[in-house]
C-alpha cells in the first residue's frame, strides 16, 4: 500500500531504489546524523538490504519518494515490531539533501505516527538518535516523543564517540506544539 505525504509517496523499496540509496547512505554528511548508519556501504550490501526488508512480518519498511519523479529521496520505517506488546522502533533517513528544510522529516514521522497508532494498533514506538543532533530531538520532542535516557558513547562517529539519546512517544502522549 503507498501513502501520499507532503508531496512524496511512500512505497515499498524496490531493486530501481538501489542506486540512490547507495549514494545516500555512503554520504558522509547524511551517515554523520545517523546513530544506526557508517559509510562504506557496497552496491550488493544495498541491494541486499532492500531484498532483506522488502517482506519482512516485523516491519513497516518504505521508501521515501519525489511525488513527481518517483526518484528515492530515502526511506522510513517502523522496525522490530512486536504486535503482542504493541511496540516498535522509528528511524527515518532522508538521504536527499535537496529535500532538507522542506518539512518532510515531520510529515513523514508524523504519518508514520499515525500509521503506527492507527492502523497496526500500537501502544510504544520509540527511537534512538545521535545526542549532537538538536534539532531532530526538538522535532521528536514536538511530536510528542519523550526522552527516557542516555547512551553513553554508544557511537562511534568521525574519530569521537557519540552518546545516543533514547526517545519514546506513547498512543496516549499529545505532541508539545505545532513549530
Amino acid at each position: 500500500m503507498n501513502h501520499e505525504v507532503a508531496g512524496v509517496v511512500l512505497r515499498r523499496p524496490e531493486s530501481r531504489d538501489a542506486e540512490a540509496l547507495y549514494a545516500q547512505k555512503n554520504d558522509m554528511e547524511v551517515a554523520s546524523l545517523l546513530g544506526g548508519f557508517s559509510k562504506g556501504y557496497s552496491a550488493a550490501d544495498i541491494a541486499g538490504w532492500i531484498e532483506a526488508h522488502r517482506n519482512r512480518s516485523d516491519e513497516a519498511l518504505f521508501v521515501i519518494a519525489d511525488g513527481s519523479t518517483d526518484a528515492c529521496l530515502g526511506h522510513v520505517g517502523l522496525y522490530n515490531i512486536d504486535h503482542r506488546i504493541r511496540s516498535a522502533e522509528f528511524a527515518i533517513m532522508i538521504g536527499e539533501k535537496e529535500a532538507w528544510g522542506r518539512g518532510l522529516g515531520r510529515a513523514i514521522t508524523a504519518h508514520m505516527l499515525e500509521y503506527g497508532f492507527r492502523w497496526l494498533n500500537l501502544n510504544r514506538i520509540e527511537l534512538t538518535v545521535l545526542a549532537t543532533n538538536a534539532r531532530a530531538i526538538a522535532l521528536y520532542e514536538k511530536l510528542g516523543f519523550s526522552q527516557e535516557g542516555l547512551k553513553r558513547q554508544a557511537q562511534y562517529k568521525a574519530g569521537q564517540y557519540l552518546d545516543v539519546c533514547c526517545m519514546a512517544r506513547l498512543r496516549d502522549d499529545e505532541p508539545s506544539g505545532q513549530s
